[in-house]
């Protein structure tokens, strides 16, 4: 059977970086030196080496101090360091309404918002069935225990996009109490991206969004004063930065509703027996000595990206993107889940391919590596989404949860999963083919 991918013609593509190449062989040679087409950046992207580079000139002719100190000179330039990310961030997502506070995520940018909002007996927390995990547990744990109620806005199948109008049931049915909306901006398993302007205006003044901006930020541009979400969190290591890093936005107008529950050295600006007096600044939010490193590193990743510029980015991303779908679509066999067009969505692209939907998905991530592509494979930390786009009934996935919870095999209680392939501004046209012809052929022999 002859071919139905067509290649790449780059002329047509006029979207890509007109220095990709150049790019690529500068700061990220491991690709070409280890023969690897890397579509896994919506786990977790490479860092250019010119960053690295700029990292390691730093730690080699700095003496490290700790900017607690004050009064030192290594201690001076370490405040100074981490007040530039600081800016840094400020300037690159448009966040000069909001606090911002160092984290080690947006694993941790979740938890940290939901363990210090002050949930309430007749408050709501609201979860959007395509959430990440991390979205999820801690914050419906906290709700529960403080006995505000839990609802969850559906998605519709077969693209996976939210139920607006349940959610607005949802939003206006509630004439009491506080509503906490935790929202993800772009999914990590369709790619779609969420109208948060249209999610603000729905919720209006009573209720408070949790942005989760993983898979959106190094993407797309963003500007957080104009989306006006009262909390939004996000991972370096996503943004094509260090691993360990990462940032919680505090809109000032909803600073109040933060508790200092978790507090600790430099949080507090003095403690008795019985009282604590915290400072007025995001230093109450960030207690303990910072990742000062990471912070310093996440600075020179933003500069960066600013250089290249981030609609520049986005018009590559989803010029490749595109392509890859595009031609994925003609693939007989190959099941798509997520939208098939790139109207509000990313370069993220879960598929199986034939037989292999149930429970050997896995399969194909394994050949694909052992062809030199990496991809993901699963239900990528997002369970109850993936399982929706998979058509996994809610009352068998409830099942399964509650079979393992009594101690049932978790491999026997198995979900089956996908194949994700992701793809970031250092990808290139002739990778995604390359791909495809690979997924092609494992489609030809299923």
């Amino acid at each position: 059977m002859l071919t139905v991918i067509e290649r790449p013609e780059r002329m047509n593509l006029r979207g890509l970086l007109p220095n990709i190449d150049k790019i690529r062989s500068r700061d990220f040679p491991l690709f070409e030196k280890y023969g690897r087409i890397y579509l896994d950046s919506t786990a977790t992207s490479q860092e250019p080496q010119s960053v690295k580079d700029k990292m390691y000139e730093y730690r080699s002719t700095h003496i490290r101090g700790s900017n607690h100190s004050k009064n030192s000179a290594e201690a001076r330039e370490a405040q100074q360091r981490q007040e530039e990310s600081r800016e840094k961030l400020k300037q690159f997502f448009g966040s000069y309404n909001y606090l911002t506070g160092f984290t080690a995520g947006t694993t941790d940018s979740s938890n940290w918002v939901a363990t210090r909002f002050p949930f309430e007996k007749g408050d709501v927390l609201v979860i959007t069935e395509a959430e990440h995990n991390s979205q999820i547990l801690t914050a419906r744990n906290m709700a529960r225990e403080k006995g505000a109620d839990v609802y969850y806005v559906p998605v519709n199948l077969p693209d996976g996009r939210l139920d607006l109008e349940r959610f607005r049931k949802i939003a206006s049915q509630r004439k009491k109490g506080k509503i906490l909306l935790d929202l993800v901006h772009a999914s990590n398993v369709s790619g779609v991206i969420n109208p948060v302007e249209e999610i603000r205006e729905i919720l209006g003044n009573r209720g408070f969004i949790y942005l989760d901006m993983a898979q959106s930020a190094g993407h797309i541009p963003i500007n957080l004063d104009k989306l006006d979400v009262d909390f939004a969190g996000l991972s370096a290591h996503k943004i094509y930065g260090p691993t360990g890093i990462g940032a919680v936005f505090i809109n000032k107008k909803s600073q109040r509703y933060i508790t200092n529950r978790i507090s600790g050295g430099s949080a507090v600006d003095l403690i008795s027996e019985w009282f604590t007096n915290s400072p007025k600044s995001q230093a109450r939010f960030e207690p303990g000595t910072q990742n000062l490193e990471g912070v310093i590193e996440f600075g020179f990743v933003l500069d960066y990206l600013k250089e290249i510029g981030m609609d520049k980015i986005e018009a590559h991303d989803q010029e490749v993107g595109k392509y890859f779908l595009g031609q994925l679509l003609k693939i007989p066999g190959v099941n798509i889940y997520g939208p098939t067009d790139f109207k509000n969505r990313t370069s993220t692209i879960a598929f199986n391919v034939g037989s292999y939907k149930r429970k050997n998905y896995d399969k194909v991530a394994q050949e694909l590596d052992k062809e030199g592509i990496s991809l993901r494979d699963g239900c990528f930390c997002a369970h109850i989404y993936a399982a929706q786009l998979l058509g996994i009934p809610k009352i068998l996935n409830d099942a399964r949860a509650g079979l393992m919870k009594i101690g049932v095999s978790a491999e026997l209680m198995k979900l089956p999963g996908a194949v994700r392939a992701s793809f970031a501004f250092y990808n290139t046209p002739e990778e995604a083919y390359t791909a495809l012809t690979k997924i092609e052929k494992i489609a030809k022999n299923d």
